[in-house]
Order: structure tokens, then sequence, then C-alpha cells
């Protein structure tokens, strides 16, 4: 199970309202498996006294919970205004044109995933990516094609 019952505990203690507690309880998940399993879904509907049918909801909303088991490597390029300023658009297209995956697809073999995000507050790096969850910027359509094909470029 991937929600370890002592984190679960301390989590659900530091609510007053147990439903307070399914957003912290479902990163818990994400972290321990590295998405949410159907499984987590029915736990922490359980946990915060809810059907699974609203954290189903709460999770189609946030794009931070994956719901699929995630690419060996996951590039999410923000979206927000400085950063379609200075090209993010193109770096989306030249990578789609490149390897044939765009925006909310994942390579045919899983290597890797491309998103858009709403704005990651990075704006002075811009235009910026979480690359497997960190932040990196600024990103160039050739540094992209390079973390994508895992030949460096990464975060430090």
């Amino acid at each position: 199970m991937a929600l370890d019952p002592a984190e679960t505990r301390a989590i659900l203690d530091l609510y007053p309202s147990p439903r307070s507690a399914m957003l912290p309880l479902l990163w818990l998940g994400q972290n321990s498996d590295g998405w949410i399993k159907p499984e987590t879904v029915t736990a922490v509907a359980q946990l915060v006294g809810v059907e699974e049918s609203e954290v189903v909801s709460v999770l189609s909303f946030y794009t931070m919970y994956r719901t699929q088991p995630p690419a060996q490597r996951r590039l999410q390029v923000c979206r927000s205004l400085a950063c379609a300023m200075r090209g993010a658009g193109e770096i989306l297209e030249r990578i789609r044109e490149e390897t044939g995956v765009g925006p909310g697809e994942t390579a045919p073999d899983g290597a890797f995933s491309v998103e858009v995000v709403e704005c990651i507050a990075a704006c002075d790096h811009a235009p910026a990516c979480l690359f497997n969850e960190r932040m990196t910027g600024p990103l160039t359509p050739n540094r992209a094609l390079g973390m994508l094909r895992g030949e460096g470029g990464e975060p430090e």
C-alpha cells in the first residue's frame, strides 16, 4: 500500500477535518509509488470520508497529480505569459517536429513525456520548465530535446 500508516496519521492529525487532508494524502501516495494508483484513491476516500468519485474529481483538477505511471523523463513546459513570450510555444513545436511527441503525450516506448503547465513561478528563467519535478530554465529547443533523449541538460 502506498500510504504509510505513520505518515498518514501524522498528516490527518494536522487538520481539524479529515477531508482537508486529501491533497497531502494524495501527494504522499504519489511520492511513494510515482503515481496515484486506484487503491490509493480508494484508501484516501475512506480516510477522509468522501466518495471515490470526489477524489477522482480532485485528481482531474490538479495537474501535479499523475494517474498513470510516469515516463522515465518528464518535461513540463510553462505556458504562462513570460514563458510564452520567450518561446515556450516554439520549443514545444520543435519537440513535436523532432520526436513526434506533443503536449499531453508520452513517447511510444514510455521513455519520456511532454506536458504544458501553468505558471511555475520561474519567470526570471523563462522559458522555464520542470524536468522530473525540478525547475530549470531558460529552456532552449536543443536543451529540451537533450533532456528528453537522456543526453544531458538536466537541472543541477
